[in-house]
């Protein structure tokens, strides 16, 4: 990673990954991504994860933003309780 932050390295590879998997042709973003994990010297797995719960705590805390909370987390806690059982099986 070319970053200096290796936080920010992480959550940039997230935003491509998403970025990807928001594009109908997913069966190329999956490929894209393990392409991606496989590379020497690139981005290590567990960073990865790391970008990406980076990436929905961002996210998450725009979406509270949005809605008028002040404590970000509590807010997103509460959305992620109420709305986690609507996910489709």
């Amino acid at each position: 990673m070319k970053d200096p932050n290796p936080a920010t390295a992480a959550t940039r590879v997230a935003i491509e990954f998403l970025m990807l998997w928001i594009e109908p042709n997913r069966p190329f973003a999956a490929e894209h991504i393990l392409q991606v994990l496989d590379e020497p010297g690139g981005i290590e797995r567990d960073q990865v994860i790391a970008g990406l719960l980076n990436l929905s705590m961002i996210l998450g805390f725009q979406l509270a933003k949005a809605n008028g909370a002040t404590d970000y987390p509590a807010w997103v806690r509460e959305y992620l309780n109420r709305h986690s059982p609507e996910l489709p099986e």
